[in-house]
């Protein structure tokens, strides 16, 4: 008794109001504007991937019945492990007429030779190499127009040798989508994992999630501006009609984001995130692939035609102003006025929750860790380190990244 009576004292003596000066509530009134907005970037946007899932497994999205061939055209440089392991898995997919097309990118492991032993298992594989001594700036982007130029079908489909789908239905799922109009097609690549990665790769994946779902959510919304060269599809007759990458040679990378930036429209382009289309790529070191591509994408962006840099440029400044704001009210309600850290903690607290909504429906689809109880502190670090990473892209716009 005695201590609820103390307790009952001392919340008295605190310096609780509901009366705000001028200053609080203009502050309180911008800081529940930026509330309002990051509500509104969660379910327009970041949530869309998971309601066109779902729309998608109620039958709700028309595919085409028909299954025209493809030509799968893999990058491979110094993947003779991932060959013996991948390739088997692309090359028997459940397709009626396909034909795969290994692009060797100046290896110097045992690539050919492990081509050579399974071009004698399976007959519609094939494999050609980028010229030794090329001067080309971006080798990736000549490997690829290597394997366009030598495939014989009409839709090709691009990968990387380090990745492997989910099943043997990965290229019939990425077909169904080629209805009359439809010339591109986005897919979705995880990482796997590994047992030693633990928090440092649950940061990744979840920093990944956000990067995937932004792009797809453009998509969805019919403003396609990029997608990721190991999940994704598209006619070749684009890749001619607009000259390859001729308009980017000059840079190592955007033979996914630049080139589709340039070729997608509002109605060219679908998304395909069924399970059975996915892809899981493997590296040696998940942490340094997702810090270089972190670095790649950041290379590029500047690049980028598209109105999702002004979104997501703003929807930054809105984590920062709304985390600043936050804590300001925070503080300021402890030293002057209760009534304001209330203010603060429960809108921050419901917006949590909804981002932590909409993180774990689309961990679902994707199959990625249920990050429930560091989600609260990705949250908090995101902005952090895409500033971080920012300032160290801005000086090093010439290096030279060894990303695939």
């Amino acid at each position: 008794m005695y201590v609820c009576s103390t307790f009952l004292i001392c919340i008295m003596d605190l310096n609780f109001s509901w009366t705000l000066s001028t200053p609080e509530i203009y502050t309180v009134g911008i800081w529940a504007l930026i509330w309002i907005i990051e509500l509104a970037y969660q379910f327009c946007l970041f949530d869309r991937p998971f309601r066109f899932h779902k729309k998608s497994e109620k039958g709700k999205i028309d595919y085409s019945s028909e299954r025209p061939p493809l030509s799968v055209i893999v990058y491979a440089q110094n993947d003779a492990e991932n060959l013996i392991r991948f390739m088997p898995r692309i090359l028997n997919q459940d397709y009626p007429q396909f034909e795969v097309i290994v692009v060797d990118d100046d290896s110097d492991d045992d690539t050919k030779d492990i081509l050579d032993s399974l071009r004698t298992q399976y007959k519609h594989l094939y494999y050609t190499y980028v010229p030794e001594g090329s001067r080309n700036l971006s080798h990736k982007k000549l490997a690829l127009t290597l394997g366009v130029k030598a495939a014989q079908y009409d839709i090709v489909v691009f990968t990387n040798a380090n990745c492997c789908p989910t099943g043997n239905q990965w290229l019939a799922s990425l077909a169904r989508n080629f209805v009359p109009g439809t010339d591109i097609v986005l897919g979705y690549t995880g990482m796997v994992r590994k047992e030693k990665e633990r928090l440092a790769f649950w940061y990744c994946t979840y920093d990944k999630l956000l990067f995937t779902l932004r792009y797809l959510s453009f998509a969805l919304i019919k403003r396609p501006y990029m997608g990721e060269s190991s999940n994704m599809a598209y006619r070749k007759e684009l890749f001619f009609k607009n000259k390859g990458f001729s308009k980017y040679l000059y840079l190592h990378y955007g033979d996914d984001d630049l080139f589709i930036n340039e070729i997608a429209t509002h109605r060219n382009t679908r998304v395909e995130i069924s399970e059975t289309s996915q892809m899981t790529a493997s590296y040696h070191d998940n942490c340094k692939a997702w810090k270089e591509l972190k670095l790649q994408y950041d290379f590029t962006s500047r690049y980028l035609r598209t109105a999702a840099k002004a979104v997501f440029g703003l929807g930054k400044v809105f984590d920062y102003a709304f985390g600043i704001l936050c804590i300001f009210l925070f503080v300021w309600g402890l030293l002057y006025n209760w009534g304001l850290s209330l203010v603060a903690l429960l809108p921050a607290l419901l917006l949590f929750i909804v981002k932590a909504l909409v993180y774990q429906r689309a961990a679902k689809i994707f199959h990625l860790p249920r990050l429930i109880f560091t989600l609260p502190l990705f949250s908090f670090l995101q902005p952090w380190v895409n500033l971080y990473f920012n300032i160290i892209g801005s000086t090093s716009r010439k290096k030279n990244f060894t990303w695939r």
